[in-house]
């Protein structure tokens, strides 16, 4: 309970009234206490707000003891509310207010959000701005383009650079570059690079005409604020419109190909080595959402857990990257979006749900989702047969996908604390998930609840399951699971020495079941006995995500996409691998230099790959 002057700005600090345990004190007390501290305020004078939870959800900003006791918190020139008590990373623009929540800096949040602390600055006209800072990362640098022993991927006379670099305990203040021809040892350029996100730094640099097919060296050097800094050397071979032969293949409609989310094994060509075609960054950062082919088009959704919230989705030409539209969304995008008959489905934190006309960008139409409580969406969404499924508890809703008219809405459940569960479309069942509620069964035509299961680990969980062979395949806690969809009867059950609070959703083969896990890298079962076939070790997690866990974490949340015999998965150390699929043997590894938390989609014999530092990337078949 106390309160102090800063600059211009009047800052109180309040005690929660509720927790796991009861307090000594009331809503009332703190009413009271908090009326005769703002009685002080000068007029001119501008108040921010620190809490372990929220004064009030609602956009009008009333803090209600009672039906009597208000204090209209606008009327004191409010900046914003600072708060802890939902453990993860969240701001939100509450018409002129700014509501910021910060996970913790140790271990992953409620819904995986990264480890990571806040710096907030009030300037002197009292604007907020606010950077979050991820930690336990020494100072580093990737080469992303042009990649280690690669033919670059150049247009026309431009080089395109790009790096991630990184450092928890200081600021990038620039990035330097030297580019030279290794044959004669000659100079080419220098310069700096220009900083695109809080990870990526890039900047396409001028050729002469005579370097085409040589083979060149760019070395890149990160100073940071505290006087450390990190070097990389990449070697390629620089050819001017390098356009390797590509084969058709099937759309990519939103996670795992289908809403289904069974496409983990499917019909493309990719084989290794992969080969850099082009990269592109959208300017924020990517989270859980993953890239959709279709049309030939790159489609993907961004994330900002600072002002100004920067957030998008982004359409990018499958064969040149090139940037075609950016629709921005009102919050952060945090996980799936979705694609069908021409129109790309995506739902934000601040519960909007998006359609998007997918040639122009241009918005088709627009729903607020009601959760009934606080309003935060991190799940993902999905389509079917002209229906979108999105929301979650009282806001689980189904929609018509051309008019956005409302089909049904969930009155059975209601949410709890954000999760990251994508809806699960299997057969007649709409699946869905809460962390700390369970997994629900809906009725996908009525939206009635069919069941729930919150037993033996399932309660709280970030996996989305995969629905295959008339079953459900999904990895919580520590365990995995097989599932009726129907009645939700637990058919087979397997506990396992892993920290399985990922959202990595398995695939299914003839022969292994195969996920990622939060400690232990990437796991394989034998699809028959349930025993481990093989591991495949990751390096430890550049942040933390999952859930009340710190050191150490090898933790891989996204899930496995097989191709001809290799696994394709990203890790929280900043790699994608390349696994053997019935040995597990690591046959190549790829340093993108930031966390990957973004499942790999494919089509013909390319790969469209993201990155935390918001990097989308294709990769082809040599």
């Amino acid at each position: 309970w106390y309160s102090f002057d800063m600059g211009n700005v009047h800052y109180v600090v309040t005690p929660i009234d509720h927790g796991d345990h009861p307090t000594n004190y009331t809503q009332k007390d703190v009413y009271n206490w908090l009326k005769n501290d703002l009685a002080m305020m000068k007029k001119e004078q501008a108040l921010i707000l620190f809490n372990h939870d929220l004064f009030t959800a609602s956009d009008t900003f009333v803090f209600k003891a009672d039906k009597e006791h208000t204090l209209d918190l606008r009327a004191f020139n409010t900046k914003a509310q600072i708060y802890g008590h939902m453990h993860y990373n969240y701001v939100r623009n509450q018409n002129g207010i700014y509501t910021i929540c910060t996970g913790t800096l140790d271990k992953g949040g409620i819904d995986h959000s990264p480890s990571s602390f806040r710096e907030i600055k009030v300037d002197g006209n009292d604007n907020i701005t606010t950077q979050l800072r991820y930690t336990f990362i020494e100072p580093q640098i990737a080469i992303v383009s042009p990649m280690n022993n690669q033919i670059s991927a150049a247009t026309g006379d431009r080089l395109p650079v790009s790096v991630n670099t990184y450092h928890a305990q200081a600021k990038t203040s620039h990035v330097s570059y030297i580019l030279s021809d290794i044959e004669n040892n000659q100079e080419i350029a220098k310069g700096n690079l220009i900083s695109l996100t809080d990870w990526n730094w890039s900047r396409d640099i001028q050729m002469p005409a005579n370097e085409n097919g040589r083979k060149l060296q760019l070395t890149v050097t990160s100073f940071f604020n505290d006087g450390k800094k990190a070097t990389a050397t990449s070697r390629f071979t620089y050819q001017k419109d390098f356009k390797p032969a590509t084969i058709p293949g099937e759309d990519w409609n939103t996670l795992l190909q289908n809403a289904a989310h069974s496409g983990g094994i499917n019909n493309s060509q990719i084989k290794l080595p992969l080969q850099l075609q082009w990269t592109a960054n959208t300017g924020s950062n990517i989270f859980m959402a993953s890239p959709i082919i279709a049309g030939q088009k790159v489609f993907i959704a961004t994330t900002d857990d600072n002002i100004p919230l920067n957030t998008f989705v982004c359409a990018f030409d499958f064969n040149s990257g090139k940037l075609l539209w950016k629709f921005r969304t009102a919050n952060s995008v945090k996980n799936t979006i979705a694609y069908e008959n021409g129109i790309v489905i995506a739902q934000d934190a601040a519960c909007n749900l998006y359609a998007l006309d997918a040639e122009s960008g241009k918005l088709l139409w627009k729903q607020y989702i009601k959760l009934n409580s606080y309003p935060y969406l991190t799940e993902g969404i999905t389509i079917d047969k002209g229906v979108v499924y999105a929301g979650i508890g009282a806001g689980l809703s189904a929609y018509d996908l051309k008019t956005g008219q409302t089909i049904w809405i969930n009155k059975d459940w209601r949410q709890r604390e954000g999760a990251t569960t994508t809806l699960t479309v299997a057969g007649n069942v709409l699946v869905s998930g809460t962390q700390w509620g369970g997994l629900y069964g809906n009725d996908i035509h009525t939206g009635k609840q069919l069941w729930k299961l919150s037993d033996n680990g399932l309660r709280n969980r970030g996996a989305s399951p995969v629905y295959k062979d008339g079953k459900l395949w999904i990895i919580s806690s520590k365990s995995f699971f097989v599932i009726e969809p129907q009645t939700g009867k637990v058919l087979q059950q397997k506990e396992l020495s892993a920290n399985l609070d990922v959202t990595s959703t398995p695939l299914i083969t003839e022969q292994e079941i195969i996920f990622g896990t939060a400690d232990r890298g990437v796991f394989a079962l034998d699809k028959t006995t349930l025993f481990n076939k093989w591991r495949a070790e990751t390096l430890p997690s550049l942040v933390y995500t999952a859930p009340y866990s710190t050191t150490p974490q090898a933790g891989v949340e996204t899930s496995p996409v097989a191709s001809q015999g290799v696994i394709y998965i990203g890790a929280s150390d900043g790699y994608l691998y390349a696994i053997d699929r019935t040995t597990g043997i690591i046959k190549d590894k790829y340093n993108l230099g930031a966390p990957i938390f973004s499942t790999v989609a494919v089509s013909g014999n390319r790969m469209i790959v993201c990155d935390f530092a918001g990097n989308v990337y294709c990769f082809i078949s040599k």
